[in-house]
């Protein structure tokens, strides 16, 4: 589960002019300057009015995934092409120029950390991981100025920039964690690609034992970051038929029929499936069917209703399949460990957007998938439970910068007896002028 996302300097999140010198013609990023920090629960949030800089969240863990998938910074920041010229990684919004704020910096860097809860199976706790980015000038590719990865179980970092090396490279120290000397080999590697997965194609080096148990943690880690889905779902995508077998929902909602058609081989999972269908729409659902409908064995789902009518995929609401394309993201039988929807209630009558929140707050109860979605509809936070209120955050401006306050962070709204419905609030701009009240007292 991803904690927490510290945002440094990242598109409109800015940290104002102060910085402080590291090594030779290094800028650190000072500690005086601890970012904006959006804190993540098991169904998180993220309210907000337009160009408030929701979207530059989702840039934000879309960042950190790339860095998951082995990419360069190039790479994770533009474009990422595999053979036959496919498209296999749309980039940051903005490109290179437009990942950093503008607003007094002396450089023009960018720092991203993340938290996240390590997976039972790889020891527990919290691990923690930070990479400052250098966009650069114009014909100089973006490179790593400094990285770390530490775990909450270790009082040392599992590995760390250390030095700026000759043009193109970095100097990376891994940790001891047996020896007596705190300080591991010193290993060089490429700046314009992370050393957390570099780290992992070390083979045959010295200290061969330090190399093995760094490798360990950072794939730890990286468990953590890489099934993350940043789902964008097209009505098209999810009308069309699917080979049984294909069980992850693609971004855009490809292989709905097939993903739904494993779900309801569980005969509870079905039953809820179809209850939940019943109460979205006026329809009386009774059964879902998956009829072959094409000679490669591709089956579409069919919604059957009493007295036997059928209503196909293709004449189905957008509302409906984007309603199941949620279950089927949550209640599939290969489900992410998070997904990240924008506008999470689009297409959901305001009447029925309990449905939704219900369906979210059950699946993610467990802990095992955490749910994260950007919305505009005060309709959505009055059916939050009081743990996911908390863990809702705002985004708003202060002046030109992005700021993030969690709804638990702000005292007045717990303070109300009895306290409005959360939606009412939003509607009226309550929250935004919470925060601006408290940006005037100076209470970060």
């Amino acid at each position: 589960m991803i904690k927490e996302l510290v945002l440094k300097n990242f598109k409109s999140f800015g940290q104002g002019s102060s910085c402080e010198t590291g090594p030779p013609g290094v800028m650190r990023i000072p500690g005086l300057w601890p970012g904006v920090t959006v804190k993540f629960g098991g169904l998180t949030l993220i309210i907000g009015t337009n160009a408030s800089g929701k979207s530059n969240i989702r840039d934000g863990l879309r960042f950190i995934h790339g860095i998951s998938r082995g990419y360069t910074l190039a790479e994770i920041i533009g474009e990422k092409y595999v053979e036959g010229g496919v498209l296999q990684w749309k980039g940051i919004r903005g490109g290179v120029r437009e990942t950093v704020t503008r607003d007094g910096y002396p450089a023009a860097r960018f720092a991203i950390e993340v938290r996240t809860a390590l997976r039972p199976e790889d020891g527990g706790g919290t691990a923690h991981y930070d990479i400052t980015v250098d966009v650069g000038d114009k014909n100089r590719p973006p490179v790593v100025t400094d990285e770390w990865l530490r775990f909450d179980r270790h009082d040392r970092r599992t590995f760390e920039w250390k030095a700026a090396a000759s043009p193109g490279q970095m100097e990376i120290h891994l940790r001891r964690w047996t020896a007596k000397k705190a300080l591991g080999p010193r290993f060089t590697m490429r700046n314009d690609r992370p050393a957390l997965t570099q780290i992992l194609e070390l083979s045959g080096a010295k200290d061969k034992d330090v190399v093995d148990e760094v490798q360990i943690e950072c794939r730890a880690f990286l468990r953590t970051i890489s099934s993350v889905r940043f789902l964008d779902l097209d009505p098209n995508s999810l009308r069309k038929p699917s080979i049984p077998g294909q069980t992850v929902l693609g971004d855009k909602g490809e292989n709905l029929s097939s993903v739904l058609q494993a779900i309801c081989g569980d005969a509870a999972s079905r039953e809820a499936l179809i209850e939940w269908t019943r109460e979205l729409t006026p329809l009386d659902v009774q059964d879902f069917q998956f009829p072959e409908v094409s000679l490669e064995g591709k089956v579409q789902l069919q919604i059957v209703e009493a007295g036997g009518r059928q209503i196909s995929a293709e004449s189905a609401s957008d509302g409906t399949l984007r309603f199941l394309a949620f279950a089927a993201a949550v209640l599939g039988t290969e489900p992410a460990r998070c997904y990240f929807f924008e506008e999470i209630e689009n297409g959901i009558h305001p009447n029925r957007a309990h449905l939704l929140i219900n369906l979210l707050q059950t699946a993610t109860r467990g802990g095992k998938i955490q749910v994260i979605g950007t919305t505009h509809s005060p309709a959505l936070l009055n059916f939050l439970d009081e743990q996911g209120l908390k863990d809702a955050s705002l985004v708003y401006r202060a002046g030109a910068i992005s700021r993030v306050r969690a709804l638990a962070d702000i005292p007045a709204l717990w303070q109300i007896s009895p306290r409005p419905p959360a939606g009412d609030l939003q509607g009226s701009g309550w929250f935004e002028n919470a925060v601006a009240f408290l940006e005037s007292e100076g209470k970060p």
